[in-house]
């Protein structure tokens, strides 16, 4: 199972000079080189086919404003789009807001306006099944939450543990876990679990696959009732829930 992936990013652009800087600028933020799409056609495809995590699409393509297009093609994916474009009129401003893109940028626009859209439609988008930090060279790493095992803190970071990694974040395990869903419950003041990997709940202890997690006692309760509740009981094969 694979714990984490790097970010997909696809830019949609004609002019082949433009396309070469564009991916330059994204590799310098420590993304991946963005896969290239010259034509309406071979965005469509890659679109369909891959699903990326972020969607740099021209307005003009072929000097006609096909970007629209797609946005009418793909609506479930429009938080995903940064629509880059020279035009100044405000009516293809006004169609792709409507639309719910993630970003709308005039150019020239700076590499860092560029950056903090892409960092902010990262953080939005598909909230509830996965999250990301920065790796080895600021590199951007998605984590998946089914991937996670627990969260625990130490001063003002927050390490994230997976079944074959740990991950290190400047956050605090309070913000953390607002970005987090509902199979995550902390269980100490130091520690969040992923209920999925529950093996065993004991009266000071927590059985996250093979760890042992601290339970606070104000905590426990609160695991338990949950627990039950999504009926990961003690009449589950391999799964005990001690209540003493």
């Amino acid at each position: 199972m694979v714990s984490s992936q790097l970010t997909s990013i696809l830019t949609i652009e004609t002019n082949l000079v433009d396309a070469v800087d564009l991916q330059k600028t994204v590799q310098t933020m420590g993304f991946p080189c963005p896969q290239l799409a010259h034509s309406l056609e071979v965005a469509q495809e890659v679109i369909a086919r891959q699903n990326p995590d972020i969607i740099i699409c021209n307005l003009f393509l072929d000097g006609k404003p096909k970007g629209l297009d797609l946005l009418h093609q793909f609506p479930d994916y429009s938080k995903k789009f940064i629509i880059i474009t020279s035009s100044l009129d405000s009516s293809f401003y006004e169609t792709t807001n409507s639309l719910g893109v993630g970003g709308h940028l005039v150019k020239p626009f700076h590499a860092l306006t560029l950056r903090s859209t892409i960092d902010r439609i990262l953080a939005t988008v598909e909230k509830t099944s996965y999250l990301f930090v920065r790796g080895l060279k600021n590199a951007q790493i998605r984590i998946n939450f089914n991937d996670i095992l627990y969260l625990y803190s130490e001063r003002n970071y927050t390490f994230i543990k997976t079944s074959d990694n740990l991950h290190t974040i400047k956050r605090s395990l309070i913000k953390m876990q607002q970005e987090l869903d509902t199979r995550f419950i902390r269980v100490h003041n130091s520690y969040i679990i992923n209920e999925d990997h529950i093996k065993s709940i004991a009266t000071q202890m927590v059985l996250i696959e093979k760890e042992i997690i601290p339970l606070g006692r104000a905590y426990r309760k609160n695991l338990i009732d949950k627990h039950n509740l999504k009926r990961y009981s003690a009449n589950q094969p391999g799964r005990r829930v001690i209540d003493k």
